[in-house]
């Protein structure tokens, strides 16, 4: 029985031991269990921070993106080390000073978490949404930089892969158009462009063109060579000549790519042949010229080429030929289109341009030819005595004009100088409104009135007027020189006034003022007047008394009146008559005509090969 209890005694410690070791398994079973868990991963964000990227974590925070980057997402990021992004000297203090940090960063994020054995060889995008990465899957590389340890670091919200360096996005190239656009030295360049919309659409597409950009100084001196001080005084015909003369199509010609003594054809066709204008390039050192203009700014690249800029614009050869002669005033400013175009028609242009003879020109403006009636060129038979009318061969300038009153000699024949207190005048019509233009082979001056030279004396002039079908004037004026001259004694006034060795200036009655004659004497007609009168020769008399010797323009009345308001003028006929600054004529011998009222000039300086006519509203009667 003891024994017996013993045993049992025995077997109770056993178990009881074992439930107490059972439980201490299974305490220290739990507590096993929960050192193993794994903490919760944090995002991106926190395991850069905790993964030493320091200069990553801080650009994140600069850039604004800590916050996008702690998002759902899933994202991979290449994370360069800090040593990465010292090597192109940035670090965590002044990563907030780098130029496009955003789009830098963006370009290292890829959506989606891509471990490193699920990258495939090829471009993916990134979240720098222009621009794409190329991965290398066999050599770990991303644009060509290694993925190194640690990789496939993993976050609550992707995956993050070191590599060792940075990754830059490509940089969007702006086309040439743009390029000039947001160079604050290249506006003079831009706006010249925009006159021409072609030009512009033309380097602002796909393509390869080398452009050579002049600076706005290069722009402002060339205009002060060529006489003008606006970009819009120069014909757009000229200035679209000198843009694509700085033009080369097909080729993007980079600085290295350049030799000395290089030829490149531009975009411009040489006047008057097919091929194209070319331009000479210098090489010397680092140093590059074009036509002897200094690239002051290589290698612009464009997303359609390249841009070089430089000092001074290149001028094509055409217009090179004509910088600094008396052709330039006109060509190179658009008010004088019409003289250039006639210039270039008449074959006048390789005469005006040599260099080696001297020259006076009187230039019309384009007004200047609307108000001589020119409205279209005439022939090139008519149009080069006009042109040549205008030109003499030897240099002038306004202190040196002859006397007024003076016979200046031109290529083409003589015209007439007055000069008074309002200025300089040509046959009466036309004023010289600048002066003293000067060029290497002459001088300039502007005209208001295209000068057209004689054709016909005083005579044939009132014929043909008389024979007109519209605004006949002088039909009855030359009924009575023609009756005349068929009397045998009456002096012979056609003959006389037919002379080209002559000059006289005729005060010309219209057949208004003859009509009125008519009435004021009560006949009918010329041969009522003859019989009234006292026969042809007291006409002829009445005739003379409207014809003075020399000429007389409207513009030398100031001079004829030498400062008084009227001056004594004595015809032909002998006796005097009163011509006034009002452009009157009164006091016939101290009698008015007939009672009636003064005569008036009413239009002036009709120019004659022998002279010059008026035309008066009275008969001048002795």
């Amino acid at each position: 029985m003891k024994q017996t209890s013993i045993i049992l005694i025995s077997r109770i410690k056993a178990y009881l031991l074992l439930v107490l070791m059972a439980g201490l398994v299974f305490s220290l079973s739990s507590c096993g269990d929960d050192d193993d868990d794994p903490p919760p991963l944090q995002d991106i964000v926190d395991v850069a921070v905790a993964g030493g990227y320091n200069t990553l974590a801080a650009a994140l925070v600069a850039a604004d993106l800590d916050d996008d980057l702690r998002g759902t997402g899933p994202f991979t990021v290449f994370a360069p080390t800090d040593e990465a992004f010292a090597d192109l000297n940035i670090t965590a203090d002044n990563v907030a000073n780098v130029a496009n940090l955003e789009e830098i960063l963006l370009y290292h994020v890829v959506s989606g978490a891509v471990r490193s054995t699920d990258l495939t060889t090829g471009t993916v995008a990134t979240l720098n949404d222009d621009a794409d990465l190329a991965v290398d899957a066999t050599n770990l590389t991303v644009n060509g930089i290694s993925i190194i340890t640690p990789f496939d670091v993993e976050a609550s919200n992707g995956i993050i892969h070191t590599i060792d360096g940075v990754l830059l996005p490509p940089v969007q190239l702006d086309d040439i158009v743009t390029i000039a656009s947001n160079n604050a030295d290249l506006t003079v360049l831009e706006e010249a462009l925009t006159k021409f919309p072609d030009l512009v659409t033309t380097l602002s597409s796909a393509g390869s063109y080398t452009v050579f950009a002049p600076t706005d100084a290069a722009f402002t001196a060339l205009l002060g060579i060529v006489g003008q001080t606006d970009l819009d005084d120069i014909p757009e015909s000229v200035l679209r000549r000198v843009l694509e003369y700085h033009v080369v199509a097909g080729t993007a010609a980079f600085a290295a790519d350049l030799s000395d003594g290089q030829m490149i054809g531009t975009v411009l066709t040489e006047m008057g042949a097919t091929m194209s204008e070319t331009v000479t390039i210098g090489v010397d050192g680092s140093s590059v010229t074009v036509n002897g203009a200094n690239v002051t700014t290589a290698d612009v690249e464009a997303s359609n080429g390249v841009v070089h800029i430089i000092d001074a614009v290149l001028v094509p050869a055409f217009e090179l030929s004509i910088v600094n002669t008396v052709v330039e005033p006109a060509y190179f400013n658009k008010n004088f289109s019409t003289l250039t175009a006639a210039v270039v028609e008449a074959g006048l242009l390789s005469t005006l341009i040599d260099t080696e003879a001297e020259f006076t020109v009187f230039a019309p403006t384009n007004d200047a030819f609307e108000a001589a009636g020119i409205t279209e060129l005439p022939s090139t038979d008519d149009l080069v005595p006009i042109l040549q009318y205008h030109v003499l061969d030897s240099e002038v300038k306004e202190a040196d004009l002859p006397a007024t009153g003076s016979a200046v000699t031109t290529l083409n024949g003589d015209f007439y100088l007055s000069i008074n207190t309002d200025g300089v005048f040509i046959n009466g019509t036309t004023g010289v409104v600048d002066t003293d233009i000067d060029q290497d082979n002459g001088v300039v001056h502007v005209i208001d009135r295209t000068l057209i030279p004689a054709s016909d004396n005083v005579v044939e002039i009132a014929v043909a007027a008389s024979q007109a079908t519209e605004g006949a004037e002088f039909g009855l004026l030359v009924a009575a020189l023609t009756a005349v001259e068929n009397d045998m004694d009456a002096p012979d006034l056609i003959t006389a006034l037919s002379d080209e060795d002559g000059a006289f200036t005729v005060f010309a009655p219209t057949d208004a003022a003859f009509e009125a004659l008519f009435t004021l004497a009560g006949v009918d007609d010329l041969n009522g007047l003859v019989t009234a009168a006292g026969g042809l020769e007291v006409i002829a008399t009445v005739l003379q008394y409207h014809v003075v010797s020399g000429r007389i323009f409207s513009t030398d009345i100031p001079n004829v009146l030498d400062g008084n308001m009227n001056a004594t003028v004595t015809p032909l006929a002998g006796g005097t008559w009163t011509l006034n600054s009002d452009l009157t004529i009164t006091d016939v011998d101290d009698v008015l005509s007939l009672g009636t009222e003064d005569a008036t000039i009413v239009g002036t300086d009709i120019l004659a090969t022998n002279g010059v006519i008026h035309t008066i509203d009275e008969v001048i009667l002795p």
